[in-house]
C-alpha cells in the first residue's frame, strides 16, 4: 500500500520557518555577545579611582550657658544659721567668794620665773609647754608634783586652771596642794570622772581623806578645762569648781605653808594634765577662826 506524501513529509514551508529561526537565533547570540565585547572595551579603558571615606564629622556642640553656683544656692534668706556646737573645754568663768579680798599672788604658768620645783624621771616630767605647766606621767600608780617655794599665810584663797589632755577612767587624779610643810600637806584631788575629795599627806603616805564629792558642775574626760579653788580658813575648807562651791571639811591642824600642783595615776598607763593661770588672795578672817 502507498500512502499519500503529505503525512510523512512536511510541508516546504515549515521547514523554512525553522531555518529562519536558528538563523534569528544565531544573530541574537552574536549581537549579545558584540555589546559585551564592547562593553568590556569599554570599561577597560576607564580607571577606577577607590573613594576615600569620608571623614565623620562631630556633631558641632552648642555651648550651654553656666549658670553661677550662687544662683543655685539659697539665698542668704533662706539659709537659717547654725550655732556651733560648744566643745569640751571652755574657759571657766571666776567667780571668787566674798572672803577673797587681795591678790597677793599670781603666776601664768607660761615659764619657771616663779621658782618652781620641776622633775624629770623615766615615768613622768613636769615642764612648761605652750604656755602651760604640763604633768605627764607613763606608768600607772605614779605620782608626780612641783612646788612653789614661797610660803603662804594659812589663810587664803587659791585658785587655778586645770586641762585634762590625757585622762583615764579609773581614779586618775589631779589638783593642787596647799598648807605644804613637807612632811606635812593637804591636797584638793579631782578625778576624770568628776568626783573629788581633800587628801592629808605624811610625806608621801596617804594619812587621811574626806568622803569622795560628785559634781555636775566639773567637765569630765579629756580634753575638758576646769578652774579649781580653795578657800582656808583656820580649821574650815571650802573647795569650789567653776566658780561653784562644792563641798567643804575642816581639819583640826591650821598651819602655814606652801603652794603646788600635782598629778596622780592609779591603772592608767598615759596621764597627762596642763595647769594655768595660778593665783593666791589673801582672805578676811573668820569669826572665831
Amino acid at each position: 500500500m502507498r500512502f499519500p506524501r503529505s503525512i510523512f513529509q512536511p510541508p516546504a514551508r515549515t521547514a523554512g520557518r525553522a531555518d529562519r529561526g536558528g538563523r534569528d537565533g544565531l544573530r541574537a547570540v552574536v549581537g549579545i555577545t558584540s555589546i559585551v565585547i564592547l562593553a568590556g572595551g569599554f570599561l577597560s579603558g576607564c580607571r577606577i579611582e577607590p573613594l576615600a571615606p569620608t571623614a565623620e564629622l562631630s556633631p558641632t556642640l552648642t555651648p550651654t550657658a553656666e549658670q553661677p553656683l550662687a544662683s543655685l544656692l539659697p539665698t542668704l534668706d533662706e539659709v537659717t544659721p547654725e550655732t556651733p556646737a560648744p566643745t569640751a573645754t571652755l574657759t571657766p568663768m571666776i567667780t571668787r567668794p566674798a572672803a577673797a579680798v587681795a591678790r597677793i599672788f599670781y603666776d601664768a604658768l607660761d615659764d619657771n620665773s616663779s621658782g618652781w620645783t620641776l622633775r624629770k624621771t623615766e615615768v613622768g616630767s613636769a615642764a612648761f609647754a605652750n604656755g602651760w605647766l604640763v604633768f605627764t606621767v607613763s606608768a600607772p600608780y605614779t605620782s608626780l608634783s612641783s612646788t612653789l617655794p614661797n610660803d603662804f599665810p594659812s589663810d587664803i584663797y587659791i585658785e587655778v586652771t586645770a586641762q585634762t589632755i590625757l585622762c583615764g577612767a579609773g581614779v586618775d587624779t589631779f589638783g593642787m596642794i596647799f598648807r605644804n610643810q613637807g612632811d606635812h600637806s593637804y591636797r584638793f584631788a579631782v578625778t576624770c570622772r568628776g568626783r573629788l575629795r581633800m587628801e592629808r599627806y605624811a610625806g608621801n603616805t596617804l594619812e587621811g581623806a574626806s568622803a569622795w564629792q560628785d559634781t555636775l558642775g566639773l567637765l569630765q574626760g579629756a580634753p575638758a578645762t576646769n578652774q579649781l579653788s580653795v578657800l582656808l580658813q583656820g580649821t574650815n575648807f571650802r573647795f569650789f569648781v567653776n566658780g561653784a562651791e562644792v563641798f567643804s571639811t575642816h581639819d583640826p591642824v591650821s598651819a602655814s605653808g606652801g603652794v603646788g600642783l600635782f598629778v596622780e595615776s592609779e591603772k592608767s598607763q598615759m596621764l597627762s594634765v596642763g595647769f594655768d593661770n595660778l593665783a593666791v588672795y589673801s582672805v578676811a578672817s573668820s569669826p572665831g577662826s
